[in-house]
């Protein structure tokens, strides 16, 4: 009994802790990067990002959930296996980010090093539960994703790799634009969410439900 007290506490701990992170980078990203610790391992910022992935997971299958209840053709498996997926999905992205970050930091001549690109990855992973809440929204939704991940790398930019304001504005401005003009696009030659997610009409031949009148 009490080691299952135990691990409660210790979950609800993790929890505060995980949301008291996101919260101060979301608020405070200058002051969060100024002070990110840059060398350690590869363990802790793992342990960090699949924790907002989980948390991430959760918003999905309530969201999924919701898309339930108004009628989407949607499997109670599917639903709860992203409590699997998410977070596997955010580290995915947050390794596959930090090896461009690095890329892009070693052409600007800075810091190269794949662990610090992938500690300001794991910072950048607090959007992850936004994002999921932001996706509902059309168009608006990407651009709000995309515009907060580009404020945060700016910070990161600033105050980690010591560039200057314009041109860590200058790069990630552009990548802004790029990314936001292709969201745009692809989004608009895409099925809305609510189609992505409504259940498959069944067409009924009318005629083929008439029955023949009875000969008397």
């Amino acid at each position: 009994m009490d080691q299952a007290q135990n691990q409660q506490a210790g979950l609800k701990q993790n929890v505060l802790e995980t949301l008291r992170f996101i919260q101060q980078v979301l608020l405070d990203p200058a002051s969060q990067f100024r002070h990110m610790p840059r060398q350690g391992g590869f363990i802790e910022p793992l342990i960090s990002i699949a924790t907002i992935g989980l948390l991430a997971g959760v918003l999905r299958i309530l969201v999924t959930f919701y898309y339930m209840s108004q009628g989407a053709s949607v499997s109670l498996f599917t639903a709860l296996f992203a409590i699997v997926t998410t977070p596997l999905t955010v580290v995915i992205f947050c390794y596959i980010g930090a090896f461009l970050l690095s890329i892009i930091m070693r052409y600007l001549g800075t810091d190269s090093s794949l662990e610090v690109a992938f500690r300001v990855t794991g910072y950048l992973a607090v959007i992850s539960p936004i994002a999921v809440i932001a996706a509902t929204i059309p168009y608006l939704g990407n651009l709000l994703i995309l515009g907060l991940l580009t404020y945060l790398l700016v910070m990161a930019a600033i105050e980690v790799y010591q560039l200057n304001s314009n041109t860590a504005w200058m790069v990630f401005g552009i990548a802004f634009a790029i990314l936001a003009v292709l969201s745009i696009s692809a989004e608009s030659h895409s099925p809305s969410r609510s189609e992505q997610f409504a259940p498959a009409a069944v067409e009924i031949d009318a005629p083929a439900l008439e029955q023949p009148a009875a000969h008397h």
